[in-house]
């Protein structure tokens, strides 16, 4: 899925409206500009729009991401509202290509040879083979009971798709013989957290819509309103102002026994997010906990900074890191499949792990593990 300044680049492509009153205009994306012309059918009304869509075509690679970019614009009036429809439409478009998509996941499951790679050429991999089936695989283990699978689990995703949900409640109504519904009803039982929103809440039904529910991967058709979906969509600053969202995300970061961020960017954004507070005496038996991060991408001279500030959500006083340093492992190198894989003994092996996800895929899974004999005591 794309994220940070991969989307940002594709959200540019699509802001591209040149030459609207010439025999031959240029348009970046011809459903993002048929959505502006059906919310503003007259020429004159559909001025400010389009110059949000310039701002942010120009603009936008100015920024650590797409949502910064809007932050900077937060009290405009159009520059949010376009750009999260941008944003709806390039992770609708990325659902569709994924791999998970229903065009794709059946032949890859098969091991078809003539299904490898989607429209835009880039190649596809079984999801069973992603880092999503890691984490549902130690999920899985040892539960018999389906009403179990992800008790204790806090899974902070800051991704706008809906990539964990579908994968989850297809696997869980596999792995237990439920229906799509009776999975769908265990995965609304985690505690997924989203920050900044997603597309919509997954219809159990092909082709269906409504408010608020969009299919997985949907048909860019007469039904598909950006404007609609764009309603789901955060900014920073409204997330800002969801005080409940926000005690969440600082209540399963500070319960959680370990915590580990999968493909997490450690942008200033996402950090202030997570940032619990000083847990020095409220939660000291939890103070030397592990703490697991991918560290794909990551150069090894900036190992302290990212500790630091790993530790900052924690213990704001940069003189208690000394001693707890070591309970940070950056795993260089690895992705969050590998890092799962490196260390499924120690977030499975008869526990029960709580996760949270990112931006990245980016994505921080804050996991705190239990063992299942304190589960059922609970």
């Amino acid at each position: 899925m794309p994220v940070g300044a991969d989307l940002a680049k594709m959200i540019r492509k699509s802001a591209l409206l040149k030459n609207l009153n010439s025999e031959k205009p240029t348009f970046g994306d011809q459903t993002f500009y048929d959505t502006l012309k059906r919310l503003w059918p007259n020429a004159v009304d559909r001025e400010k729009p389009i110059a949000a869509a310039e701002a942010i075509h120009h603009g936008v690679l100015t920024a650590v991401s797409i949502d910064a970019f809007i932050d900077r614009f937060h009290d405009d009036e159009f520059i949010p509202l376009v750009g999260k429809m941008l944003i709806a439409l390039e992770i609708s478009k990325a659902e569709a290509q994924s791999s998970l998509s229903k065009q794709y996941w059946t032949s890859l499951q098969a091991s078809s040879m003539f299904v490898d790679k989607n429209t835009y050429g880039r190649k596809l991999i079984n999801p069973d083979d992603t880092w999503l089936g890691q984490f549902t695989r130690i999920l899985f283990d040892g539960v018999r009971n389906p009403q179990q699978v992800g008790a204790g689990i806090n899974i902070i995703c800051f991704n706008y798709d809906r990539c964990i949900e579908y994968y989850l409640r297809t696997q869980i109504a596999a792995a237990y013989r439920m229906s799509i519904s009776e999975a769908q009803d265990i995965v609304r039982k985690i505690n997924i957290i989203h920050p900044y929103g997603t597309l919509g809440e997954l219809p159990l039904m092909p082709n269906a819509y409504g408010d608020q529910i969009l299919e997985f991967g949907a048909e860019r058709d007469e039904y598909f309103k950006l404007e609609d979906i764009a309603k789901t969509i955060k900014t920073y600053t409204e997330r800002q102002h969801q005080p409940d969202v926000i005690k969440r995300i600082h209540d399963a970061i500070a319960h959680s026994n370990v915590l580990t961020f999968l493909g997490f960017g450690f942008n200033n954004q996402n950090l202030d997010l997570l940032r619990v507070g000083n847990l020095d005496n409220v939660y000291s038996a939890i103070k030397h906990r592990p703490i697991y991060s991918t560290g794909k991408g990551i150069e090894k001279q900036v190992e302290s900074t990212i500790k630091r500030r790993i530790l900052q959500l924690l213990f704001p006083n940069e003189k208690s890191h000394e001693g707890i340093k070591h309970t940070v492992q950056i795993e260089y190198g690895q992705t969050c499949s590998e890092l799962l894989y490196t260390h499924n003994m120690n977030l499975s092996s008869f526990q029960q792990a709580y996760f949270a996800v990112d931006e990245q895929m980016n994505a921080t899974i804050p996991i705190r593990v239990r063992s299942r004999a304190e589960s059922a005591e609970d």
